[in-house]
């Protein structure tokens, strides 16, 4: 199952029909002469034909073994992951998952270690690793003294809806299955781990790329259970803020700043599922915009990993995805619910 050439396009299947399919990978997939989809599937049989027709996608599938049936790679849109990871690789099929790979690190970490021993690619869609405008900041500060990570988004799922067909809706993940999350955690911990793997994935990830060897000092989950607020430090000390906030609908920002004594750079990111070109980095010399699409670089790369091109120097994104949820983790083993004002006080 593991083409040693790129003499043909490598053979994708896409498990999952929702914003992610449609905005995102399918769009790059259908347009790129590295891949080929294949097949398409969604717990929804309908979501799956109205994607196939509307990418012109040979077929459809209802069973994980036809959706895996002559692919290379099987791309994860689901909201969860690691059943679907586990057929693949017992199949001998690579596989590429949204975010997170699931909310234990401990089958993270088996799964990585299944893909490793069975010499096949776990890519994980860390998106903001690919991002030139993340990289452009830390080459403008490429030792952050300290920062502040910000996310607060109430425009996700009404851009979801613009990108599906009319009578789709989007999906949510109360309609997912239980996830497995560790023994250790308290309920309200478990929460502050969703938050920040759902949706401070991203953060994070530009966090233990900015900033190897990052440690996590005190996280507070919010009386609502909707927002964290996080303090960690770097090797040296440096202070990093982590805020991730619930926001009334329609106001968004997902900002990082990172500073040292010398210069600094903040950067504005792009409201979800619109062109990267609107980020903005902030420096000394003034505001840039116009950079490149993070997806695009990122397919581009697993192209390059599938062909044997990845610098065995640097790590996968799956060694990526272990350092955000071990991080992640950390954070939320501190979280402490905030105390609540005594009414009577």
């Amino acid at each position: 199952m593991t083409p040693t050439t790129t003499v043909r396009p490598w053979r994708i299947s896409v498990a999952g029909c929702g914003a992610a399919a449609f905005g995102l990978h399918l769009p790059l997939l259908k347009a790129s002469a590295a891949f080929d989809v294949i097949a398409v599937a969604d717990r929804d049989p309908q979501r799956a034909r109205t994607a196939q027709q509307h990418f012109a996608i040979p077929r459809t599938a209802t069973r994980v073994g036809d959706l895996l049936a002559d692919a290379d790679v099987l791309v994860v849109l689901t909201g969860v992951h690691e059943d679907l990871i586990e057929e693949a690789l017992d199949a001998g099929v690579h596989v590429v998952t949204e975010k997170p790979v699931c909310l234990d690190i401990v089958r993270t970490r088996k799964l990585a270690e299944r893909a490793r021993d069975a010499r096949l690619l776990l890519e994980v869609g860390a998106m903001r690793a690919h991002d030139p405008a993340l990289h452009a900041a830390l080459a403008r500060v490429p030792e952050p003294a300290g920062g502040w990570l910000v996310k607060a988004d109430g425009v996700d799922e009404a851009a979801r809806r613009r990108l599906l067909p009319p009578s789709f809706t989007p999906y949510t993940f109360a309609d997912d299955p239980p996830q497995p999350v560790p023994d250790h955690l308290d309920e309200h911990q478990v929460r502050a781990l969703q938050i920040l793997l759902w949706q401070g994935y991203h953060l994070l990830t530009a966090l233990v790329l900015a900033v190897p060897g990052t440690t996590a000092t005190t996280c507070t989950l919010d009386p609502a259970g909707q927002s964290v607020h996080a303090l960690l430090h770097g090797p040296a000390g440096e202070p990093f803020t982590l805020v991730i906030g619930a926001t009334p609908a329609g106001v968004f920002r997902e900002q990082i700043h990172l500073a040292d004594a010398d210069a600094a750079a903040t950067i504005d990111f792009a409201r979800p599922y619109e062109p990267a070109a609107t980020t903005q980095l902030t420096t000394t010399d003034g505001t840039t915009s116009g950079f490149s699409d993070p997806f695009a670089a990122m397919w581009a790369a697993v192209d390059a990993r599938l062909c044997g091109q990845h610098p065995a120097d640097l790590p996968t994104s799956a060694d990526l995805a272990l350092r955000v949820e071990d991080l992640a983790l950390a954070l939320a083993g501190l979280a402490r619910p905030h105390a609540r004002t005594r009414k009577d006080a």
